[in-house]
This record gives structure tokens, sequence and C-alpha cells, in this order.
């Protein structure tokens, strides 16, 4: 039989009356928390004892020696501390010792201290989150990507879910309100960080086209892996007008068959440069820019050509 386990599983800050609930029963078992965390928790076997265990919320400890020995006054034994500013603590249980023993919050006004502690940071972390996601949001409808928009309506529901939580770090046992809303919040975090590793790196070529003698067009090749909101800019410097034309190539087939976008005519005189964006939603596939001068152009006619697309 295996000596140690790992249990990965996330608890909410208000749901840490239910993480100690799931401590004490593993200890029944004969688990022994070792060290507890965030999202995963280390036990070793050991069924010749029983412990109860206490949770603790405090970032603000000037003496942290101290703080261990007060507890350990009470007959709390110290196991770790997290990043985030909890702590946990056991005791053995002793059946015939009154369950206050076992209480390291023994009243109403102890027991709001420590919720107070998290509501203020809570809050703080709250409104930031919800102010960022917002105003990132907004932007994003701007210059909309798939992943920046998972990732700010993660931000913002992760801000809704934090200012939520200082009312329930103060209902004992609450139900209603599972870790598992926190889900959400995960999945657009997933999402965000699998489109933004695989979506297309930034594609930049910068080259000249002349007119040749018979009518035919320069073009550029880019591979897209991910649907996404893509944005292309153009820099174009030609005495005469052009067409700029995006297509997606079709396997097997000389021409290409799906046009995402034409980006309008270009009306310039020589010596002038000129930019333009345009934001493409592209599937998965192989990609060309066309570029070529309008009906009439002369042949020999040099222009200068910059594409961007992110």
């Amino acid at each position: 039989m295996k000596k140690t386990k790992n249990i990965y599983k996330m608890y909410a800050a208000w749901e840490f009356e239910k993480e100690i609930g799931d401590l004490e029963a593993q200890s029944q078992k004969g688990w022994q928390l070792v060290k507890g965390g965030l999202f995963h928790s280390k036990f070793a076997f050991d069924d010749s004892v029983e412990y109860r265990y206490a949770l603790d919320f405090n970032q603000d400890i000037a003496d942290p020696a101290r703080y261990r020995e007060t507890f350990a006054e009470q007959g709390w034994e110290y196991l770790n501390s997290t990043f985030n500013g909890w702590h946990y603590f056991r005791k053995v249980y002793d059946p015939s010792a009154p369950e206050e023993e076992y209480q390291i919050y023994t009243d109403t006004a102890s027991r709001k201290e420590m919720a107070d502690r998290w509501r203020r940071l809570a809050c703080i972390l709250g409104v930031c989150e919800l102010v960022v996601g917002a105003v990132t949001l907004v932007r994003n409808f701007f210059d909309p990507a798939i992943s920046g928009i998972c990732l700010d309506l993660a931000s913002v529901l992760l801000g809704l879910l934090l200012i939520l939580s200082t009312r329930w770090m103060h209902q004992p046992n609450r139900r209603r309100t599972p870790g598992r809303m926190l889900i959400p919040v995960f999945v657009l975090l997933a999402i965000a960080l699998v489109f933004g590793s695989f979506r297309m790196k930034c594609f930049r070529t910068q080259t000249e086209y002349i007119v040749p003698e018979e009518d035919s067009a320069w073009q550029c090749q880019f591979n897209v892996k991910l649907p996404d909101i893509y944005t292309l800019d153009v820099r174009v410097d030609a005495p005469e007008n052009v067409r700029i034309v995006v297509v997606k190539e079709s396997p097997g087939e000389e021409s290409s068959v799906e046009t995402y976008g034409t980006l309008p005519r270009y009306y310039t005189v020589e010596g002038t440069q000129i930019g333009q964006t345009a934001r493409l939603f592209l599937t998965p596939g192989t990609y060309s820019i066309y570029t070529q001068y309008l009906s009439g152009a002369e042949s020999g006619l040099a222009g200068q050509f910059e594409y961007q697309l992110d």
C-alpha cells in the first residue's frame, strides 16, 4: 500500500470550512495532511491517530514565530502556509474533549475578524480585476482577438466573484456558492492560453512590385492554425492605383475560391505613402495576399508594399 498520496482539488476562499471537513474525513480514513495548498494537498498514511484541522487567513503577520507559538499554546500543530495567506493547523482528536477545543474561532467576533481580513483583500483585487477587465474588453471591440476577449471576460468574472465573496465569507457553510463557480474563469483562461499560444505570430513582409508586361500580380503567403480575428496593416508607396486582395487557397486547385477581404483601391499620387488597416476573421488554412496595379497601369512602374498581419 502506498504511504503517501496527492489530492488535486480547488477550494474557493469562502469554502474553507468545507475544506476543513474534507481534511478531517481523510484523517478518519488514515490519511493525514502533510502539506495543504490552493490546488494540491499531500497526505501520508497513518491510521494510529486522527486529527482535527483548522485554517486561518492572515497576510499581515508581524511576528510569524509568535503567531505559530500562539496556536501551539492551544495545542495546534502548524503544518504550512500558502502564498496567498492561508495557514494550516492540526490537533490530535480526543473524542472525550469538548467540540470547542477544535475551533480556532470560538465566537462570532473572531470569525468576523478573519473574514474581514479576506474582505479587504478581495475588495481591492476584485475592483482592480473588474476595472482592468472592463476597460480592456471595450478596447478589444476595436481591435478584437479571441484570446484577448476571453482573457478580459475571465478578468471581469473573477472580479465579480471576488467582490461577491466578501459577503459569502460571512455566511458559514454556505452551500449555494460552491468553488465550481470559478470553473468558467479557468475555462476562459485556458481558451485564451491556447489561442494565444497557437495563434499565428506576427507576419511581416516588405517588397517592391514592378508592373510586368503581361497582367499578373505579386503574392505572399502565410498559414493560419486557429480561427481568429486578425489585423492586417498595409503600407503602400505607389505611383498608380493598386488593389490588395486576401484569399484562401484551395488545396489541389490552381485558383483561389474564397475571398476573405478586399481592401478598397488606393488613390495616390507619386511619392505619397499611405496606410490602411483591415480586420479579417480567418479560419485555418493557407492564405495569399495579392498585390496588383489597376488596369491601365504602364509596365515597369515600381511600388513599395509592406504588410503586417498579427
